[in-house]
């Protein structure tokens, strides 16, 4: 088992299924949008778990979550309760800083990846952020269904995807 870091598609599911809960305190995932099936199990148990492994995703991806909210987050919840989230996350999520620490690590991710049609394309400053802070965490995988980072799995970046 390992650390769940989310990407922005995958977090906005989370916190719609968070906030339409009836239990917070225990809340039940399922398939969504950008939550792929792969991931939903191992994200209940971290859920209901001894707290060994958490769930994260960077302060970057709250800022994509805000730049992207119309096209992602569609009505599925409201600002104040993406603010509560922030403010108080439960204790199996954490807000991972975009810091100093990120930095050495954010250069290990190439600026561009070959898709599988032979064509290359760059890697956006957010989704450098996303694998740098999978980078940082002693075990950890990466929730996407963004192909440019399916792509760029590897032996140190592993992931779960759509």
């Amino acid at each position: 088992m390992a650390d769940l870091v989310f990407d922005v598609g995958a977090l906005a599911d989370l916190l719609a299924q968070y906030f339409q809960a009836e239990n917070r305190l225990t809340p039940q995932f399922h398939s969504d949008r950008f939550l792929p099936d792969s991931a939903v199990r191992r994200v209940n148990r971290i859920v209901q778990g001894d707290g060994r492994y958490i769930l994260a995703a960077s302060a970057m991806a709250f800022v994509e979550l805000a730049r992207k909210w119309d096209d992602i987050v569609a009505g599925r919840f409201l600002p104040h309760q993406l603010a509560a989230f922030i403010h108080a996350p439960p204790d199996w999520f954490s807000i991972e800083p975009v810091d100093r620490d990120l930095v050495p690590l954010r250069g290990e991710v190439p600026p561009d990846v070959l898709m599988p049609d032979g064509t290359r394309q760059s890697v956006e400053l957010p989704d450098t952020i996303h694998l740098a802070t999978v980078l940082s965490r002693e075990k950890a995988e990466l929730i996407t269904s963004d192909q440019r980072l399916v792509q760029m799995m590897d032996s140190r970046i592993r992931g779960l995807a759509r």
